[in-house]
């Protein structure tokens, strides 16, 4: 977009000035047009630095579903963007469509406007709307994005219950364990001390931890906050790095297969939506490698692309990678003989979401006995490194 500042004069023969960000100078005339006003002239002006407010999923989903009806309803495309612009209430949104329209009106086609607002519309909805745009099923095209988006929102919803109580747990291990560590414990020294005797093991070991947290406990929380920082800098700089770190987390206990299980679940759903919807199978291979955002996999999908491209059958390539289970590639298989691919797909990401929402509850109840576990060690620790010396000093007394 660029920023024109103009002068114009109305119906009425007033003059009228303004800046507005427009495509090229011929949109700017056109909105005038609309507006009743004429072109006096016009100058580049400086462009505004507008914060583009970000857009929630479920918002999201409500455009994909009005945009359905109002196509299907006959609604032209312009007039149902307009339409739209004037019903929502949320600032981002009604910018992002007003965004729209103006492209509209400048020629350009729905997808290439939604591919020039990437913050706000995820790269799937500009690769689905050029294929709805090829096959004239527009309407079609908003309904599977729907779909598409309420199964995301209602995953990520429920990855989000099931890590709440987790996560306020581990945040009450390190709390309690941070205060036992530099208020309780400073606070009985003297006290363990004038007992006058060999403190225990444990009572040792508590004071030393107690006195290293005391001391270098800012310089711990530095530390750890570097190396984070480190490792995401070195992650978005070197891909070699970023790729190791992505091979190490497949390869985890229960969380490397639920990762695994979920990139699974959003290639088999993606790729057969752009099926369905008449995209080409190499097009489609190509456009689903961004959208698995794991490096491993995406490495593996562009070696897949490749040997499709070269001749080889998708359930083969599949197979060459050595990435993807043997019921996928069965099943892949199938799809191709009987011209089923898309239907092969959906039945394999319904079994792949199954699968991670049965990992993932595998994984809460293992992570919050963990973490119970811990809390209860962790205070069992602190009443035995305190009571015990008491306990030997009392046993020691002579009546």
């Amino acid at each position: 977009m660029t920023c024109y500042r103009y002068t114009a004069i109305d119906q009425y023969g007033r003059r009228q000035r303004g800046r507005l960000d427009m495509p090229d100078e011929q949109a700017l005339i056109a909105h005038l047009h609309q507006q009743g006003c004429e072109l006096l002239s016009v100058k580049l002006g400086q462009a505004r630095v507008v914060r583009q407010q970000s857009v929630s999923t479920q918002l999201l989903i409500l455009f994909c579903v009005q945009m359905e009806q109002l196509l299907q309803a006959g609604v032209p495309l312009l007039q149902s963007v307009a339409e739209l612009v004037q019903q929502h209430e949320h600032r981002g949104m009604v910018a992002a469509l007003r965004t729209i329209k103006h492209d509209l009106e400048a020629g350009k086609l729905l997808s290439q406007a939604f591919q020039a607002q990437p913050k706000v519309f995820p790269p799937l909805f500009a690769q689905l709307i050029e294929a709805g745009e090829r096959t004239g099923q527009l309407p079609d095209i908003f309904g599977h994005l729907a779909q598409t988006l309420t199964w995301q929102a209602a995953l990520v919803a429920q990855l989000r219950r099931g890590l709440t109580y987790p996560a306020v747990l581990t945040v009450m291990v390190s709390l309690a364990a941070y205060v036992m560590l530099t208020y309780l414990v400073p606070q009985m020294v003297s006290f363990l001390q004038s007992l006058g005797q060999v403190l225990p093991l444990s009572t040792r070991l508590l004071l030393g931890l107690s006195d290293a947290m005391i001391v270098y406990g800012h310089w711990l929380l530095l530390g750890l906050a570097l190396t984070l920082g480190a490792g995401l800098l070195a992650m978005h700089r070197s891909p070699t790095f970023a790729f190791f770190i992505d091979q190490r987390l497949l390869k985890l206990p229960i969380i490397g297969q639920l990762l695994h299980q979920l990139v699974l679940a959003r290639l088999c759903r993606f790729l057969g939506l752009m099926h369905q919807t008449g995209i080409p199978l190499l097009q489609a291979l190509e456009w689903c490698l961004p959208l698995l955002q794991q490096r491993v996999m995406m490495r593996a999908l562009s070696d897949i692309h490749q040997r499709v491209q070269a001749g080889e059958t998708l359930a083969a390539s599949f197979k060459a990678t050595h990435q993807f289970p043997s019921l996928m590639i069965c099943m892949l298989n199938v799809g191709e003989s009987t011209g089923a691919l898309d239907r092969m797909l959906f039945q394999l990401a319904t079994i792949y979401d199954r699968e991670v929402q049965s990992q993932l509850q595998t994984l809460l109840r293992l992570l919050e006995p963990a973490l119970t576990i811990t809390l209860g060690l962790l205070l069992l620790f602190l009443m035995v490194a305190v009571i015990l010396p008491v306990y030997d000093s009392f046993s020691n007394l002579h009546y």
